[in-house]
């Protein structure tokens, strides 16, 4: 059975005028799809008690790490969905490769049990067409056959007044730094554990021009 969760994804129907929908590591739909050995993103320490693993979740989220990706994410200027992609330290590309990162950084951490892509899309909104990308850490679950996948997303892109103003500082602390730095944080700790399902947290874009 195809998942509902990649229907969403990967079928233009249900995506709201996406098309050439991929992900950036072909791992990562290999993953969605349920071709994968659970044994390879196991945790060596097996914790099966729930009470145990919200103990263990609560003890490890941090406020300080919340508020250094805020922080982080508030001097980007502009992450609108069509602000520069090419900058190193300014506007939409930038921030999605520094999100990227991190989860590449939270992957090493758990003994490498993160899948980390994009999901690059092309899509035309009233602001125009383009080429855009999504940024998703899948956490692979214990049983592939389960068809349910559990996405805990935020979105990452920012705006001004005007809609398609890409030159406005819009550090977006409020809409949606706080978001996008919960699901972050969420990938960190919750990697060090098996779960049932299988887990995607995803930073978005395009959700200020209705995505």
């Amino acid at each position: 059975m195809v998942r509902f969760f990649l229907l969403v994804l990967f079928s233009p129907f249900f995506a709201f005028g996406q098309t050439n929908i991929l992900t950036t590591n072909p791992l990562a739909e290999q993953v969605l799809l349920g071709n994968y050995d659970p044994a390879n993103y196991a945790a060596s320490t097996a914790v099966t008690d729930l009470a145990s693993i919200a103990a263990g979740l609560n003890s490890r989220i941090s406020p300080d790490s919340l508020k250094a990706y805020i922080l982080k994410m508030s001097t980007f200027k502009t992450r609108n969905t069509y602000a520069d992609t090419l900058s190193p330290v300014t506007g939409i590309g930038a921030a999605r490769r520094w999100v990227h990162q991190k989860f590449e950084e939270f992957d090493t951490q758990n003994e490498n049990r993160l899948v980390v892509s994009y999901l690059q899309f092309n899509h035309q909104s009233t602001c125009g067409p383009g080429q855009f990308r999504n940024i998703m850490a899948i956490l692979p679950g214990a049983n592939p056959a389960n068809n349910g996948v559990i996405l805990v997303e935020g979105h990452l892109d920012s705006r001004c007044d005007v809609l398609c103003d890409t030159a406005c500082v819009a550090d977006g602390i409020e809409d949606n730094a706080t978001g996008t730095a919960l699901v972050m944080e969420l990938a960190r700790v919750m990697s060090a554990y098996t779960f049932e399902n299988t887990i995607v947290f995803m930073a978005t874009v395009g959700e200020e021009q209705g995505l």
